[in-house]
């Protein structure tokens, strides 16, 4: 057996491959924004809109301002019955709406006092339409008379109200026989107004003197009374 004692050439170490040195480029800084063109347009509708709910909080402002509370009914209370506390609510009104109302720090000094007349639930509260007492008080008594057309003035008697009941002459009186009551007049003040069953006539319902009552009821029974409203409440 044979050795090769030949040199052998050495052959060529390769060198280690070169890394790829990467390097990341700066960024170029970033250009100043230029502003915007502003658009005539939306200036003038954020304008608008400034407007407009200026004018709205103002309309908002002088609506709450002309509103009053006043008191209302939460239960319906019937004649001559005392007011209890729950039969009361409050609720707001409109400056002038009614005139002639209870404002609502009056609600608790009416509790204990009397109906003059039926008060449905859910109205506003006339401010005569309460008494410390029960109508009719004592030494007064409620007569009805029932007034056609042109006998008592229109709208202008809610309860409450003085009146005078004036008596009119009899249609034909016997014998020229003088009428000892044409004439003459009685205070009173209204209870309550309702329409007369046909329609062309009203049945107002009045507090007068005790003493007076029959002869007041004689006249309104001969349709002989017409009403005079006087200043006040």
């Amino acid at each position: 057996m044979s050795i090769d004692l030949r040199p052998r050439a050495r052959s060529a170490r390769r060198p280690p491959a070169e890394q790829a040195v990467h390097t990341t480029a700066p960024a170029p800084p970033d250009l100043p924004r230029l502003p915007g063109r502003r658009n005539p347009r939306w200036i003038a509708l954020g304008v608008l809109a400034l407007c407009l709910g200026a004018l709205l909080s103002a309309v908002v402002y002088a609506r709450l301002a002309s509103e009053t509370t006043v008191v209302a009914l939460a239960g319906t209370v019937y004649r001559g019955e005392a007011i209890q506390r729950d039969d009361l609510t409050t609720v707001r009104l409109r400056d002038g709406t009614l005139p002639d109302t209870v404002p609502a720090d009056r609600l608790e000094s009416l509790v204990g006092q009397r109906a003059v007349f039926d008060l449905p639930v859910g109205s506003v509260l006339p401010a005569a339409a309460v008494a410390p007492v029960a109508v009719p008080a004592d030494g007064r008594a409620a007569v009805a008379l029932k007034l056609v057309t042109g006998r008592a003035p229109e709208g202008l008697l809610p309860p409450g109200s003085p009146v005078r009941l004036v008596a009119l002459p009899a249609a034909s009186t016997q014998g020229g026989a003088a009428d000892r009551l044409a004439g003459k007049t009685y205070r009173a003040r209204v209870v309550e107004q309702v329409p007369g069953v046909d329609g062309a006539s009203i049945v107002l319902t009045v507090d007068v003197d005790q003493q007076q009552a029959p002869t007041v009821a004689l006249l309104a029974a001969q349709e002989r009374m017409t009403v005079v409203r006087d200043a006040g409440r």
